[in-house]
């Protein structure tokens, strides 16, 4: 409605398939964005988390039907660009936030960068993303064939990444989860691994069993306390946990 007949192109695939769209009409922006990601299907099958893959495999089928779906019935708004810019970018956070709130992934350039990390996890996800909108972006320029193309794009994607940050997390910087188990090693391990946070184990013991134990100590985003908490119960359902909200976090991955 708002972002292919207007120029402005968001990042990922869906930026992808709008410039395609642009050069060849017949080729629906939904149909480029599926086609792109089944490739990247079949490799974060064989490398990536299992759990993930089901849930972004629906996500990107719906995304794409619903995109060449509403194009025949919602009609394009043709009005103020600016205004363009600023709902594409607003309904866009919208919905990407409630995918993000399950754990899920809009496949794209999300499941490129997990990818990466997984070779590299000393690379930082927000700055990936950032590189890979920011090429995408930059060739709409060439595309469209004016640099105000590339402007109202990037008030789109700034708009997209600040209602996702306030649609999750509001307020709040983040969540500390406090974890006392038995196996809280192999919980770290985990919560390293396949969620990207650090994780403090610190000495205890049992007030009432007086039996050794560590405690996990672990600061993540409000969106990954859901599936930080399964692996903790997969991990130890009789596990002892304690989420806190956490009114600012300052470090490497959170605010500076």
């Amino acid at each position: 409605m708002f972002a292919s007949h207007n120029g402005i192109v968001q990042g990922g695939f869906t930026g992808i398939g709008t410039m395609i769209n642009r050069f060849f009409p017949v080729v629906p922006i939904g149909t480029v964005i599926f086609s792109f990601n089944i490739p990247l299907f079949i490799l974060a099958r064989l490398y990536l988390e299992k759990s993930i893959l089901p849930r972004t495999v629906l996500i990107t089928v719906g995304l794409s039907l619903f995109i060449d779906a509403g194009s025949r019935f919602i009609p394009a708004y043709t009005g103020d660009k600016l205004l363009c810019a600023i709902f594409c970018g607003v309904f866009a956070g919208l919905g990407l936030s409630l995918i993000f709130y399950t754990g899920a992934s809009s496949g794209g350039t999300d499941i490129i960068v997990k990818l990466i990390r997984k070779k590299k996890p000393n690379l930082s996800t927000g700055t990936l993303i950032l590189i890979f909108d920011a090429v995408i972006i930059g060739i709409s320029g060439f595309v469209y064939g004016n640099i105000e193309a590339v402007l109202y794009s990037l008030v789109a994607v700034f708009l997209t990444s600040r209602v996702i940050d306030f649609v999750l997390y509001g307020a709040e910087h983040g969540k500390v989860i406090i974890v006392v188990s038995d196996k809280a090693k192999e919980m770290a391990q985990i919560i390293m691994n396949e969620h990207s946070r650090g994780v403090t184990l610190i000495k205890a013991q049992g007030g009432y069993t007086h039996k050794e134990k560590n405690i996990l100590w672990c600061a993540v985003r409000a969106s990954q306390v859901r599936n930080i908490n399964r692996s903790v119960k997969a991990v130890d359902p009789a596990a002892f946990t304690v989420i806190c909200d956490a009114g600012q976090i300052i470090g490497e991955g959170f605010a500076t």
